[in-house]
């Protein structure tokens, strides 16, 4: 049985769509790091906070959203099989979510404890860092439900929904952080976020359920071979690349107050063009290819893998180099009329054009990520990822005493070169096309 299901259009017009979607969608997400710096400006308090959402970022790197992209290839056979089919792949999602959701929260807290007693003489406090991050947990299980769910819908070509449904998050964060602006509190924004996060869960929950009734019945239960497999091996590669961030900031945390700040400021203003990739072309490219490979039509030629790999490689260069000649203006409107310094503001623009490096490299990479996503070679992405994790801590240690800051985006440039050739070599390799395995 075969179902098609609409929307399935290609090219620029459905990523350029997808695009605004997420921005928008992610617009007030992106405006509560500019909150709490033109309130906060860069210090104690605010380093408690990023460490503390750092810790939140691990749980979602280490199930949200690698079970958001393992799930895809598994949900395009089952929606191709029918209603029945489906319906049995979102209940096992569910449950799946909580349950690694409170594993995560849990062990997040744990690293996060530790971390803080090793960076005791950068000024943190134990009882700050964990109280924001208690706030936080509801968003982590939350996050981790709505993963699954997300990526059931990606995989139905409800792109647009997944997309918009990051809103919830954001305006709930969005919401906090004006109150916490108010009443010069930080806690009011982990509260928020948790309350968004939750919203956006229930809402992926009902999307999914109207994608699921309007299917043919089918009569097979849903194929699960592999499923556990493959979303633990993506899990652990997520959960290298995000566990490397929060220890990296750890280690950025012992040279200076207010580093981890100024590092934070300067990655979440990159994010605003990572956007681009995260929320159009990822997502098409993921769904595209994983249909295709349900369909058993998945095939390493021009037209079906590396015409859209070049044309994402071509984006990816453009908006690189717009980075480093935007920076300076782009720091200046967002952040000159804040609470940071001009020194923290200087930091901020040189961190901007260095990461550009990186950046380029790390959208084409994510790219490559996707096509060994939608034949569920998780094994293969977490061998890769760990030796990712591994180079750029080494690099960050080794290089922070020399360069001290400069030695993030050094260290990320190095690390992403060596990672895409990885996954060059892995995606060139000859894979089997008959059936979704966790290889």
């Amino acid at each position: 049985m075969t179902v098609v299901i609409s929307g399935q259009s290609t090219g620029a017009r459905r990523v350029a769509r997808l695009t605004a979607i997420a921005s928008l969608a992610k617009a007030p997400g992106f405006l509560i790091p500019l909150v709490v710096g033109a309130f906060f400006g860069a210090g104690r308090e605010t380093d408690a906070y990023f460490i503390a959402y750092g810790g939140l970022l691990l749980i979602v790197g280490a199930v949200a959203q690698p079970v958001e992209g393992a799930v895809v290839s598994f949900a395009a056979k089952a929606i191709a099989a029918g209603r029945t089919s489906a319906e049995g792949l979102v209940a096992a999602s569910l449950r799946r979510g909580l349950l690694f959701g409170t594993i995560a929260v849990s062990l997040g807290a744990i690293v996060l404890l530790g971390g803080v007693v090793l960076s005791a003489r950068a000024g943190l406090r134990a009882a700050d860092v964990l109280l924001l991050y208690a706030l936080l947990a509801p968003a982590g299980v939350c996050w981790c439900v709505a993963g699954y769910l997300s990526g059931f819908l990606v995989a139905g070509w409800e792109l647009e929904i997944a997309a918009f449904a990051n809103a919830f998050r954001g305006l709930g964060a969005l919401a906090g952080a004006v109150m916490g602006a108010a009443i010069h509190a930080l806690w009011p924004v982990a509260l928020g976020l948790s309350a968004g996060e939750a919203a956006r869960a229930l809402w992926l929950k009902h999307r999914a359920r109207c994608l699921v009734r309007s299917l043919p019945e089918g009569a097979s239960s849903p194929d699960l071979v592999g499923f556990d497999s493959a979303a633990a091996y993506q899990m652990t590669a997520q959960g290298l690349q995000t566990g490397e961030a929060v220890i990296e900031r750890f280690l950025v945390a012992a040279l200076m107050v207010g580093a981890v700040s100024q590092l934070e400021y300067a990655t979440r203003l990159i994010s605003v063009v990572t956007i681009v990739f995260d929320g159009g072309v990822a997502p098409w490219l993921l769904a595209r290819w994983s249909d295709a490979n349900a369909r058993l039509v998945l095939k390493m030629d021009w037209h079906g893998v590396l015409r859209p790999l070049a044309w994402a490689v071509v984006v990816a260069i453009a908006v690189g180099a717009a980075i480093p000649l935007g920076a300076g203006l782009g720091v200046r409107l967002l952040l000159g009329h804040t609470a940071l310094t001009s020194g923290d503001l200087g930091v901020v623009t040189s961190l901007l054009r260095w990461l550009s490096i990186g950046y380029v490299l790390n959208m084409v990479g994510l790219c490559l990520e996707k096509l060994l996503l939608a034949q569920a070679r998780n094994r293969t992405l977490a061998l890769l990822s760990g030796v990712r994790a591994g180079t750029r801590l080494t690099l960050v240690a080794t290089l922070r005493a020399s360069l001290g800051l400069g030695a993030v985006p050094a260290a990320y440039a190095v690390t992403e070169c060596v990672f895409l050739a990885c996954l060059l070599v892995a995606a060139a390799r000859s894979v089997p096309r008959l059936r979704v395995t966790a290889a």
